[in-house]
C-alpha cells in the first residue's frame, strides 16, 4: 500500500468513525426527545383525570384500576398495578406494554385509596418514528461516508503533491546525476520547508562536487608541469646526451622540481581533507606563534626585513594549522615584496596583520584571490601553484573564523581574525 493510499484509508476511516459517532449520538438524542413528548403525554393525560373505555385512535386514555383486580378497560391489571391501588406498592411511570398487540407508554398512579389510575399513550407512532430516522441516519450516514471517502483521496493528492515533486527531484538526481535539478517551493510550511531544505541540499552537493572537479582538473594541470620537467632532467643524465657541467645543472633543476612537487601535494592533501579535518583546539599565544613563524621566515629568506608589532593574544585554535596558515601568509609577502621594502607583521586582539611594499593587488583579482588554484596575471611569472592563500581561508574558516585582502597605496594588506579567549 502506498503512502497516498494509506492518508486516504486512515482519513477515511477517521471520517468514518467521526460520522458513525455522530450519527448515534443523534439517533440516541431524537429517542429521548420523542420518549421525553411521549412521557409529557401520558403525564398531561394523567393529570386531566379522564378516564374511561379509550376505543379507537392514537390518543392518550386511562382507566381505573381497583384494588381488587376489577377495572373499567382493556388495560392489563398487573399485581404491580393492584398493589399502586391497595397503597402497598409505590406509582411507577413510563413502562412499555402490549394492550391488543400494540405498544403503548403507561403511567400508574394512585388515584385514591383503593384505587390506581392507570394512563397510557400509543407507542408504535414514536417507535415507527424512531425507525425512520434510523433508516435515514444510516442512509445519510452512509453517503457521508462514502463521499468522505472520495474527497479524502483528492485531499490526500493534494497534500502529498509536494511530495510527490520531491520524490520525483530525488528519482531525476539519482538516475541522471544532474544536481541542478530544482524543486519548486510554494509556501512556509513544513512541505515547503523541506523542499527548501532539499534545494539546499542539491545546491550545496552541485558546489561540492563542482569544487572537486575543478580541484582534480587543476591538480592534474600543476602536477603535469613539475613532473615533466623532472622527467625530461632525468632521462637527459640516464640518456648521457648531456655533459657533465649540464648533468648537474639537470639533476639539480630535478630537485627544484621535486620539491616543488612535494610542496604542491602536501597542499592538495591539505585542501582535500576540508570538512573532514579533526581540529585539535588547544588555547595558544597567538604572538608567540606568530613570532616562531616570522623567525622561521627570516631564516628562509635572510635578504628580507621584518617589522613587528605584537601584542598578547590567546586564541583557542589547532595550532599547526595557524602555524601553516601564517606561514603562507609571510611566504606570500615575501614573494611580492620589493626588494629592500620591510615585511610589517601585526598581532593584537586575535588577528595577525601582515602587510607588505609590492604591486599590491588588482581590483579584479580581489574577489578571487582566495580562490584554489587562481593566480593573478601579474604573478603568474613567480613560483607556486596559487594554493597557499586558498589554504589560509580554509584554515580561517575551519576554526570560524575570517581573512581578507586590500590593495593599498604602498602594496597589500592581508588580515587573519582567529576566536580569542577572554
Amino acid at each position: 500500500m502506498s503512502f497516498r493510499q494509506r492518508v486516504t484509508l486512515l482519513t477515511a476511516l477517521a471520517i468514518a468513525v467521526t460520522v458513525a459517532g455522530t450519527s448515534v449520538a443523534v439517533w440516541m438524542i431524537a429517542k429521548h426527545e420523542l420518549y421525553a413528548q411521549l412521557d409529557n403525554t401520558v403525564a398531561v393525560q394523567a393529570a386531566t383525570g379522564t378516564h374511561g373505555f379509550f376505543g379507537h385512535g392514537n390518543n392518550p386514555n386511562s382507566e381505573l384500576i381497583a384494588s381488587d383486580g376489577t377495572t373499567n378497560g382493556p388495560i392489563p391489571v398487573t399485581k404491580r398495578a393492584i398493589a399502586v391501588a391497595a397503597g402497598t406498592g409505590s406509582q411507577y411511570y413510563y413502562v412499555s406494554t402490549t394492550i391488543q398487540g400494540k405498544r403503548w407508554r403507561e403511567l400508574v398512579q394512585q388515584y385514591a385509596p383503593g384505587t390506581a389510575l392507570a394512563t397510557v399513550a400509543p407507542l408504535w407512532p414514536t417507535e415507527h418514528a424512531l425507525s425512520r430516522i434510523r433508516l435515514l441516519i444510516l442512509l445519510i450516514g452512509g453517503i457521508g461516508i462514502a463521499v468522505a471517502a472520495a474527497l479524502a483521496g483528492v485531499v490526500a493528492n493534494a497534500v502529498l503533491r509536494p511530495v510527490k515533486r520531491l520524490t520525483a527531484a530525488a528519482e531525476t538526481v539519482a538516475a541522471t546525476g544532474n544536481l541542478s535539478e530544482r524543486v519548486v517551493v510554494e509556501g512556509g510550511d513544513e512541505l515547503g520547508r523541506l523542499a527548501a531544505r532539499f534545494n539546499g541540499m542539491l545546491e550545496a552537493l552541485e558546489d561540492s562536487v563542482g569544487r572537486q572537479r575543478r580541484l582534480v582538473a587543476d591538480a592534474s594541470h600543476e602536477l603535469r608541469t613539475p613532473l615533466t620537467a623532472a622527467r625530461t632532467n632525468i632521462d637527459l643524465v640516464r640518456e648521457g646526451r648531456i655533459s657533465e657541467d649540464e648533468m648537474g645543472r639537470a639533476l639539480e633543476e630535478a630537485s627544484v622540481e621535486l620539491d616543488s612537487l612535494t610542496s604542491l601535494v602536501a597542499d592538495l592533501v591539505e585542501l582535500a581533507r576540508g570538512g573532514e579535518r579533526q581540529l585539535r583546539v588547544e588555547d595558544v599565544a597567538l604572538d608567540d606563534l606568530v613570532a616562531g613563524m616570522v623567525e622561521r621566515s627570516k631564516a628562509r629568506s635572510p635578504q628580507t626585513t621584518f617589522v613587528t608589532a605584537f601584542s598578547p593574544t590567546m586564541v583557542r585554535v589547532d595550532p599547526a594549522l595557524v602555524e601553516r596558515a601564517v606561514s603562507n601568509l609571510l611566504d606570500n609577502a615575501v614573494k611580492y615584496s620589493a626588494p629592500g621594502t620591510p615585511i610589517e607583521v601585526t598581532v593584537r586582539d586575535g588577528e595577525v596583520i601582515v602587510a607588505d611594499h609590492g604591486p599590491g593587488i588588482a581590483e579584479e583579482d580581489l574577489p578571487r584571490i582566495f580562490d584554489r588554484f587562481y593566480r593573478a596575471a601579474a604573478s603568474r611569472a613567480k613560483p607556486g601553484a596559487g594554493l597557499g592563500l586558498a589554504i589560509v581561508r580554509e584554515a580561517a574558516e575551519a576554526h570560524g573564523g575570517r581573512v581578507t585582502a586590500e590593495s593599498t597605496s604602498g602594496g597589500a594588506r592581508f588580515r587573519l581574525t582567529l576566536p580569542a579567549t577572554a
